[in-house]
């Protein structure tokens, strides 16, 4: 159904699919009135902390890089000397309740995986999780004061919290698709949305070692998701411990074909690096984003890769759901982590000169 749904947002759809482009116009055009209304309701309720927040998002559905935005912002947040803390729905937990995010934790049904990811990668920022920011925002406070700025990841959307920059990133290889709103199109929100935004940022898929495509006209600035490198599920996700992307890395760590297995928001850009990269993709299997792994899924993969005799390899992501069956693989073959991060091309000082003007207003009063 995935593959299907992309075809008709970023391609050619077979013609037998034009019998349901009405019922999926006619149900777009429900969810725009029922997206205009939340966003009043929204707006009506919203509530402001008293640091200084900075939003990361998207209009589209799909991985846009906000995962990788928000953990860049928060490095450099910190080697400018402040405290920043991430604050994130925590999709999949079994909790919508205000949380400190655990990072010695794997339990991703109580966190969130990307709230989880974020954790590990960032030992020195703080994450917490809940379906209210604002309360979630709160308790981070009143349990470490000294936070001096939040990252709202994937924050475009909840309106129900003030935020002082609203950075919102687009898809620069596949832009906005056919440009119209859910189920018949990738749009979460019309296009005229971006008029919120402060400034939009477009994220390309490029292998290791690429620059950055020269020009996204509607973009204030712009950057390539690349590898950094590989690494053995479970080993630590920092990025200072990711093995480097050189030939004798990949030698070792990659020693013939690779299977894919993920279940992320666009499996089509996992995919795309692994082939940027010369790396011979001898099958793949795609879950749903946020699939929760089961002992039966993961046997499949990895009997697979077995009689194929090639490696499984997969997302920094996707491990947070995948470690809790480590015993699976101890008889081999053992999954591998690609770590991907951002390399930032044209624009990158209009992006941090941006977040510095924001801190600059510091603390407010409640």
């Amino acid at each position: 159904m995935s593959r299907l749904l992309d075809r008709l947002w970023y391609g050619t759809p077979p013609a037998w699919m034009g019998i349901l482009k009405i019922p999926l116009a006619l149900a777009a055009g429900c969810y725009a009135a029922g997206q205009k209304i939340d966003r009043q309701l929204k707006l009506n309720r919203q509530k402001a902390l008293p640091r200084p927040v900075v939003s990361i998002g998207n209009v589209t559905v799909g991985g846009t890089g906000k995962t990788p935005m928000t953990i860049q912002l928060a490095e450099w947040l910190l080697d400018w000397g402040f405290h920043p803390c991430v604050l994130s729905r925590g999709y999949g937990a079994e909790s919508k309740a205000a949380r400190q995010v655990d990072k010695d934790s794997w339990d991703w049904r109580q966190f969130g995986d990307e709230p989880l990811l974020i954790a590990k990668t960032l030992p020195g920022a703080w994450v917490y999780a809940g379906a209210s920011r604002y309360e979630a925002g709160i308790l981070a406070l009143q349990e470490h004061p000294d936070i001096d700025v939040f990252l709202l990841d994937d924050g475009f959307q909840h309106r129900q919290l003030a935020r002082d920059l609203d950075l919102v990133l687009v898809d620069g290889d596949r832009g906005f698709g056919n440009k119209h709103l859910l189920p018949l199109g990738p749009l979460r929100e019309p296009l005229s949305a971006l008029g919120r935004a402060d400034r939009v940022g477009a994220i390309f898929r490029g292998s290791s070692g690429s620059e950055p495509p020269e020009s996204f006209p509607q973009a204030d600035f712009q950057a390539t998701l690349q590898p950094l490198g590989f690494r053995l599920i479970g080993e630590s996700s920092h990025k200072s411990l990711c093995r480097n992307f050189d030939t004798t890395t990949q030698e070792n760590l990659l020693p013939g074909p690779v299977h894919l297995f993920s279940a992320i928001g666009s499996p089509q850009g996992f995919r795309d690096t692994v082939s940027g990269l010369g790396i011979e993709i001898e099958g793949e299997t795609i879950f749903p984003d946020h699939h929760p792994f089961t002992e039966q899924d993961i046997s499949r993969v990895l009997d697979e890769c077995r009689k194929r005799k090639v490696v499984p390899l997969t997302t920094a992501k996707d491990e947070i759901r995948l470690v809790k069956y480590k015993s699976l693989w101890t008889q081999g073959p053992v999954p591998i982590i690609m770590e991907v991060g951002l390399k930032f091309g044209d624009g990158e000082h209009n992006l941090t000169n941006a977040l510095k003007k924001i801190l600059q207003g510091g603390r407010r009063d409640p």
